[in-house]
């Protein structure tokens, strides 16, 4: 095995072990101090040369992001936000689209460029699940109704409601009952012909599986590594390619599956449009 290989696997052995005894969160904890520290002369640098750009408190973006990175902060939300309206245009021309839903929008990384990216004309939703990063955003980021969610379905929202859907590693935090409750939904609330994108770990983070969990993965096509809260990011759900065609996505079109390499993140990237 060569040697990057048997790094990882250690460490997703250690990380088994702090899930089975409780201290993953002492670990997270002390990660997010480290984090701190690394990011505080780039954060001082940025704060002074965007002294008008609201940042949210470091936790919520840790939490969201796992590093409270002001420079990516911006960088990666304007650039997502560009990336989802191309991709959009290939599939729906501008006068088709009225409403856009984030679902598990964190502290606004990139929906506070939407406004921006789709004009005045388009109404723009967020929700999540934490109450503490809804109360910021709707401080903070004006333009945008924002809505705090259950860890569980539904939203308070007619259905038929939305355009377009998108969910950046949220399902990735989920278990199967929960993941499958919300993508029914997220059809739920998709207008006829409405397009979503989500993204997830599959086939690139393979290699990441423990021996066991790897059989987990090729029999059942999904692993959750649990042992923490629910939708949490240390909350990890693995999901196979052939499991979100048949199961996951089953009452989607699918339209296009790629792996990594976008401004969204480097997880697969699925489209599919409501059927």
């Amino acid at each position: 095995m060569p040697e990057k290989l048997r790094l990882k696997s250690k460490f997703q052995l250690i990380q088994r072990l702090l899930r089975k005894t409780r201290l993953l969160f002492l670990a997270e904890y002390i990660d997010y101090l480290v984090s701190r520290l690394k990011c505080l002369n780039k954060n001082s640098l940025f704060l002074k040369e965007h002294p008008d750009f609201k940042i949210p408190p470091e936790y919520l973006a840790y939490d969201a992001y796992s590093a409270p990175d002001w420079e990516f902060y911006k960088q990666s939300g304007e650039e997502s936000a560009a990336y989802l309206k191309t991709i959009l245009s290939k599939y729906k021309s501008g006068n088709e689209i009225d409403s856009v839903l984030e679902w598990g929008c964190g502290p606004g990384r990139i929906i506070r460029h939407l406004p921006q990216a789709f004009g005045p004309h388009v109404s723009i939703y967020g929700s999540d699940y934490n109450p503490q990063s809804i109360k910021w955003c709707r401080s903070s980021i004006p333009g945008i109704v924002f809505i705090e969610n259950g860890l569980n379905p539904p939203l308070q929202l007619e259905g038929d409601h939305f355009d377009f859907i998108y969910v950046v590693s949220v399902f990735t935090h989920l278990s199967e009952t929960t993941g499958m409750a919300w993508i029914n939904e997220l059809h739920r609330l998709l207008k006829p012909a409405g397009i979503v994108v989500i993204t997830l770990k599959g086939d690139s983070y393979y290699k990441q599986l423990l021996p066991d969990e790897k059989k987990i993965y090729d029999s059942n096509g999904i692993v959750v590594r649990g042992d923490v809260t629910e939708g949490k990011k240390m909350f990890a759900t693995f999901t196979s390619p052939d499991y979100v065609r048949k199961k996951l996505l089953s009452r989607f079109d699918v339209l296009q599956h790629s792996t990594g390499g976008s401004p969204l993140s480097n997880q697969d990237i699925w489209i599919a449009r409501k059927i």
